[in-house]
Protein backbone atom coordinates (compact mmCIF):
# COMPACT_ATOMS: atom_id res chain seq x y z
CA UNK A 1 0.00 0.00 0.00
CA UNK A 2 2.94 2.30 0.56
CA UNK A 3 3.87 2.13 -3.11
CA UNK A 4 0.76 3.53 -4.72
CA UNK A 5 1.77 5.48 -7.80
CA UNK A 6 -0.16 8.29 -9.47
CA UNK A 7 2.28 9.28 -12.17
CA UNK A 8 1.61 10.94 -15.49
CA UNK A 9 4.02 9.86 -18.20
CA UNK A 10 4.15 13.28 -19.78
CA UNK A 11 3.04 16.88 -19.52
CA UNK A 12 -0.60 17.67 -18.85
CA UNK A 13 -1.90 19.67 -21.74
CA UNK A 14 -4.05 22.67 -21.01
CA UNK A 15 -6.49 22.06 -23.88
CA UNK A 16 -9.63 24.12 -23.65
CA UNK A 17 -8.60 25.58 -20.34
CA UNK A 18 -11.15 26.68 -17.79
CA UNK A 19 -8.43 27.45 -15.25
CA UNK A 20 -6.38 30.61 -15.46
CA UNK A 21 -2.61 30.35 -15.43
CA UNK A 22 -0.83 31.48 -12.29
CA UNK A 23 2.57 33.03 -11.88
CA UNK A 24 5.43 30.52 -11.42
CA UNK A 25 5.79 31.65 -7.80
CA UNK A 26 2.09 31.12 -7.04
CA UNK A 27 2.17 27.76 -8.84
CA UNK A 28 5.09 26.55 -6.71
CA UNK A 29 3.52 27.89 -3.52
CA UNK A 30 0.27 26.05 -4.25
CA UNK A 31 2.12 22.76 -4.83
CA UNK A 32 4.12 23.21 -1.63
CA UNK A 33 0.98 24.06 0.34
CA UNK A 34 -0.86 21.01 -0.98
CA UNK A 35 2.04 18.72 -0.08
CA UNK A 36 2.07 20.27 3.40
CA UNK A 37 -1.68 19.66 3.71
CA UNK A 38 -1.05 16.06 2.74
CA UNK A 39 1.35 15.72 5.66
CA UNK A 40 -1.23 17.36 7.91
CA UNK A 41 -3.77 14.73 6.82
CA UNK A 42 -1.20 12.07 7.63
CA UNK A 43 -0.70 13.62 11.08
CA UNK A 44 -4.44 13.62 11.75
CA UNK A 45 -4.56 10.01 10.62
CA UNK A 46 -1.71 9.13 12.99
CA UNK A 47 -3.61 10.71 15.89
CA UNK A 48 -6.80 8.88 14.97
CA UNK A 49 -5.09 5.48 14.67
CA UNK A 50 -3.51 5.92 18.13
CA UNK A 51 -6.85 6.25 19.94
CA UNK A 52 -8.61 3.49 21.84
CA UNK A 53 -11.69 3.97 19.69
CA UNK A 54 -9.68 3.07 16.62
CA UNK A 55 -8.16 0.05 18.38
CA UNK A 56 -11.61 -1.20 19.32
CA UNK A 57 -12.80 -0.66 15.76
CA UNK A 58 -9.88 -2.73 14.45
CA UNK A 59 -10.61 -5.50 16.93
CA UNK A 60 -14.20 -5.61 15.74
CA UNK A 61 -13.04 -6.73 12.30
CA UNK A 62 -13.12 -3.39 10.51
CA UNK A 63 -9.42 -3.43 9.54
CA UNK A 64 -9.78 -5.06 6.13
CA UNK A 65 -12.78 -2.99 4.98
CA UNK A 66 -11.02 0.19 6.14
CA UNK A 67 -7.78 -0.56 4.30
CA UNK A 68 -9.60 -1.73 1.16
CA UNK A 69 -11.96 1.24 1.22
CA UNK A 70 -9.08 3.69 1.68
CA UNK A 71 -7.22 2.10 -1.23
CA UNK A 72 -10.24 2.38 -3.53
CA UNK A 73 -10.92 5.99 -2.54
CA UNK A 74 -7.26 6.90 -3.06
CA UNK A 75 -7.49 5.57 -6.62
CA UNK A 76 -10.76 7.45 -7.11
CA UNK A 77 -9.08 10.67 -5.98
CA UNK A 78 -6.18 10.12 -8.38
CA UNK A 79 -8.55 9.48 -11.29
CA UNK A 80 -10.51 12.63 -10.45
CA UNK A 81 -7.34 14.75 -10.33
CA UNK A 82 -6.13 13.34 -13.63
CA UNK A 83 -9.49 14.00 -15.28
CA UNK A 84 -9.57 17.50 -13.78
CA UNK A 85 -6.13 18.27 -15.20
CA UNK A 86 -7.29 17.18 -18.65
CA UNK A 87 -10.44 19.31 -18.42
CA UNK A 88 -8.75 22.04 -16.33
CA UNK A 89 -11.58 21.81 -13.83
CA UNK A 90 -10.62 23.55 -10.58
CA UNK A 91 -13.49 22.15 -8.51
CA UNK A 92 -12.97 18.56 -9.58
CA UNK A 93 -9.24 18.76 -8.93
CA UNK A 94 -9.70 20.08 -5.39
CA UNK A 95 -12.34 17.49 -4.52
CA UNK A 96 -10.07 14.78 -5.91
CA UNK A 97 -7.15 16.00 -3.82
CA UNK A 98 -9.22 16.08 -0.64
CA UNK A 99 -10.28 12.47 -1.22
CA UNK A 100 -6.75 11.42 -2.15
CA UNK A 101 -4.95 13.20 0.70
CA UNK A 102 -7.37 12.10 3.42
CA UNK A 103 -7.42 8.42 2.42
CA UNK A 104 -3.78 8.05 1.41
CA UNK A 105 -2.73 10.06 4.46
CA UNK A 106 -4.78 7.78 6.72
CA UNK A 107 -3.28 4.65 5.18
CA UNK A 108 0.27 6.02 5.35
CA UNK A 109 -0.25 7.01 9.00
CA UNK A 110 -0.50 3.33 9.94
CA UNK A 111 3.26 3.17 9.44
CA UNK A 112 3.93 5.75 12.16
CA UNK A 113 2.45 3.78 15.04
CA UNK A 114 5.61 1.82 15.87
CA UNK A 115 8.04 4.76 16.00
CA UNK A 116 8.84 7.42 18.58
CA UNK A 117 8.93 11.13 17.83
CA UNK A 118 12.76 11.49 17.57
CA UNK A 119 12.86 8.70 14.96
CA UNK A 120 10.03 10.32 13.00
CA UNK A 121 11.77 13.70 13.13
CA UNK A 122 15.04 12.19 11.88
CA UNK A 123 13.24 10.46 9.02
CA UNK A 124 11.44 13.69 8.15
CA UNK A 125 14.68 15.69 8.00
CA UNK A 126 16.36 13.03 5.85
CA UNK A 127 13.35 12.96 3.54
CA UNK A 128 13.35 16.75 3.21
CA UNK A 129 17.05 16.67 2.25
CA UNK A 130 16.46 13.96 -0.36
CA UNK A 131 13.49 15.87 -1.77
CA UNK A 132 15.49 19.07 -2.09
CA UNK A 133 18.52 17.41 -3.69
CA UNK A 134 16.65 15.25 -6.18
CA UNK A 135 14.14 17.98 -6.98
CA UNK A 136 17.05 20.22 -7.94
CA UNK A 137 18.68 17.41 -9.92
CA UNK A 138 15.42 16.77 -11.78
CA UNK A 139 15.31 20.36 -12.99
CA UNK A 140 19.04 20.43 -13.80
CA UNK A 141 19.27 17.05 -15.58
CA UNK A 142 15.77 16.39 -16.97
CA UNK A 143 16.88 14.12 -19.83
CA UNK A 144 18.58 11.74 -17.39
CA UNK A 145 15.43 11.36 -15.28
CA UNK A 146 13.32 10.92 -18.41
CA UNK A 147 15.55 8.03 -19.47
CA UNK A 148 15.63 6.26 -16.11
CA UNK A 149 11.94 6.67 -15.26
CA UNK A 150 10.84 3.50 -17.02
CA UNK A 151 13.78 1.55 -15.61
CA UNK A 152 12.98 2.78 -12.11
CA UNK A 153 9.34 1.72 -12.42
CA UNK A 154 10.40 -1.77 -13.50
CA UNK A 155 12.84 -2.01 -10.57
CA UNK A 156 10.09 -0.91 -8.19
CA UNK A 157 7.70 -3.64 -9.35
CA UNK A 158 10.43 -6.28 -9.12
CA UNK A 159 11.40 -5.09 -5.64
CA UNK A 160 7.81 -5.30 -4.40
CA UNK A 161 7.60 -8.90 -5.60
CA UNK A 162 10.87 -9.72 -3.83
CA UNK A 163 9.59 -8.07 -0.66
CA UNK A 164 6.48 -10.23 -0.68
CA UNK A 165 8.63 -13.37 -0.87
CA UNK A 166 11.01 -12.13 1.85
CA UNK A 167 8.07 -11.22 4.08
CA UNK A 168 6.83 -14.80 4.07
CA UNK A 169 10.39 -16.03 4.67
CA UNK A 170 10.84 -13.67 7.62
CA UNK A 171 13.96 -12.10 6.10
CA UNK A 172 15.02 -8.53 6.95
CA UNK A 173 14.24 -6.14 4.09
CA UNK A 174 16.71 -3.32 4.69
CA UNK A 175 18.24 -3.76 1.22
CA UNK A 176 14.86 -3.56 -0.48
CA UNK A 177 14.02 -0.46 1.57
CA UNK A 178 17.20 1.18 0.28
CA UNK A 179 16.33 0.23 -3.30
CA UNK A 180 12.84 1.70 -2.97
CA UNK A 181 14.26 4.91 -1.48
CA UNK A 182 16.60 5.29 -4.46
CA UNK A 183 13.79 4.59 -6.93
CA UNK A 184 11.39 7.08 -5.37
CA UNK A 185 14.15 9.66 -5.06
CA UNK A 186 14.49 9.30 -8.82
CA UNK A 187 10.72 9.72 -9.16
CA UNK A 188 10.96 12.94 -7.15
CA UNK A 189 13.46 14.23 -9.69
CA UNK A 190 11.27 13.14 -12.59
CA UNK A 191 8.03 14.55 -11.18
CA UNK A 192 9.72 17.82 -10.26
CA UNK A 193 10.85 18.11 -13.87
CA UNK A 194 7.36 17.28 -15.18
CA UNK A 195 5.88 19.94 -12.88
CA UNK A 196 8.00 22.55 -14.68
CA UNK A 197 6.76 21.51 -18.14
CA UNK A 198 3.00 21.87 -17.64
CA UNK A 199 0.97 25.09 -17.77
CA UNK A 200 0.95 26.67 -14.27
CA UNK A 201 -2.75 26.22 -13.53
CA UNK A 202 -4.40 25.12 -10.31
CA UNK A 203 -5.56 21.69 -11.60
CA UNK A 204 -2.03 20.95 -12.84
CA UNK A 205 -0.57 22.11 -9.52
CA UNK A 206 -2.93 19.77 -7.67
CA UNK A 207 -1.98 16.77 -9.82
CA UNK A 208 1.75 17.47 -9.64
CA UNK A 209 1.53 17.93 -5.86
CA UNK A 210 -0.21 14.57 -5.47
CA UNK A 211 2.48 12.83 -7.52
CA UNK A 212 5.25 14.40 -5.46
CA UNK A 213 3.42 13.66 -2.23
CA UNK A 214 3.31 9.95 -3.09
CA UNK A 215 7.04 10.00 -3.88
CA UNK A 216 7.95 11.83 -0.69
CA UNK A 217 5.78 9.66 1.58
CA UNK A 218 7.28 6.47 0.20
CA UNK A 219 10.80 7.77 0.85
CA UNK A 220 9.76 8.89 4.35
CA UNK A 221 8.19 5.55 5.32
CA UNK A 222 11.13 3.53 4.00
CA UNK A 223 13.59 5.66 5.95
CA UNK A 224 11.44 5.09 9.02
CA UNK A 225 11.63 1.33 8.44
CA UNK A 226 15.43 1.46 8.30
CA UNK A 227 15.76 3.68 11.38
CA UNK A 228 13.30 1.53 13.28
CA UNK A 229 15.44 -1.57 12.77
CA UNK A 230 18.41 0.22 14.31
CA UNK A 231 16.56 1.16 17.50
Amino acid sequence: MNDIQGYQNGPVESGASRAKEMSPRAYNLVMSALIFLGFCAMGVGAYFTSTMSFARMMMSGAALPLVFGSFILTIVGMVMMSAAASKQSVGLSLVGYVIFASTFGLTASFGLANYDLPTINTAFIATAAITFVFGALGVTFPKFFQRVYGIGFGILLATILVEIVLMFMGVSQTITDLIVIVVFAGFIGYDTYVATTVPPTLPNAVLMASNLFVDIINVFLRILNILGRRD
